[in-house]
């Protein structure tokens, strides 16, 4: 393995085309980032990202994908990240607000541009989300139980969470319609209620180049336990390999990857004895 790359929070990631996944020096916890376009061709890249810690060592983690089919999806996606980190230090407005006030922003800046988003804010191990669109957030147990799922605003995403099997999600055609987004005066968030995190939980926001290329239960096994930067690695790795070299009954759609991987503890050992 190579010695990872360490980026010292506050991260912003716009368009970035990493090689391999890199740390974030936090205060409090751990987390490893990586974005890159489908074809990892400079300039192609409409996904950006942040992390964000406050003196209080709340953490703010984002991700954004550029809504494609409409114009200026990167400046979208960037102006929204860009946003949260300038509101990320409030202690005056709830996060729900504050996306609201950003959708504002977007639509009288970069009017006719859209964006998909998911935040998770931590603190004291208590976490909470907001999304809109399909970028998705996911918190697993070291054990593998999935404690937070959120799902996608669209229409394969509601028949998905109405009985629809995952494999004939990950095949419908309609699989790339959005049916609310950032950029939509008529946007809508979705609010999770607060999950309590254990210690070695860990918590992921990826954009769709990565559910779209993946099973479930695949990520959930790359990621839920050992050390951190070691699994953003094999899930970088595996997502790319999946888009590259389509294998027949296996999800493959090219696509820009970003995601996030967070973790409370640093401690990166198994530990059986722990609670999901």
């Amino acid at each position: 393995m190579t010695d990872p790359v360490s980026l010292n929070a506050p991260v912003m990631l716009c368009g970035q085309e990493l090689v391999e996944p890199q740390l974030v020096v936090l205060n409090s916890g751990q987390a490893v980032v990586f974005s890159r376009s489908h074809a990892g061709q400079s300039g192609a890249n409409e996904d950006a990202l942040g992390v964000f810690e406050d003196a209080d060592e709340k953490i703010c983690l984002a991700v954004a994908d550029g809504v494609g089919g409409l114009p200026r999806g990167l400046e979208a996606a960037t102006l929204v990240i860009s946003l949260l980190a300038e509101a990320s230090l409030s202690k005056e407005t709830f996060l729900k607000s504050r996306i609201q006030s950003a959708n504002q922003t977007l639509l009288a800046q970069l009017p006719n541009s859209a964006t998909t988003v998911s935040v998770t804010e931590i603190a004291d191990s208590t976490l909470i989300n907001c999304h809109a669109g399909d970028s998705t957030t996911l918190v697993v147990g070291q054990r593998g139980r999935i404690k937070l799922k959120t799902q996608a605003h669209s229409p394969v995403g509601i028949k998905e969470a109405n009985g629809l099997d995952e494999k004939e999600a990950l095949f419908h055609p309609q699989r790339h319609l959005l049916n609310n987004m950032m950029g939509d005066p008529a946007l809508w968030l979705e609010k999770q209620d607060t999950l309590e995190l254990a210690s070695r939980d860990t918590v992921l926001l990826g954009t769709d180049g990565l559910w779209d290329n993946l099973f479930l239960s695949e990520i959930v096994e790359l990621i839920r336990v050992g050390e951190l930067f070691a699994s953003a690695q094999k899930l970088a790795e595996t997502v790319i390999q999946r888009m590259n070299h389509p294998v027949t009954g296996l999800p493959s759609k090219p696509d820009d990857v970003t995601f996030i991987l967070y973790r409370p503890s640093v401690n990166n050992e198994a530990d059986t004895t722990t609670e999901d």
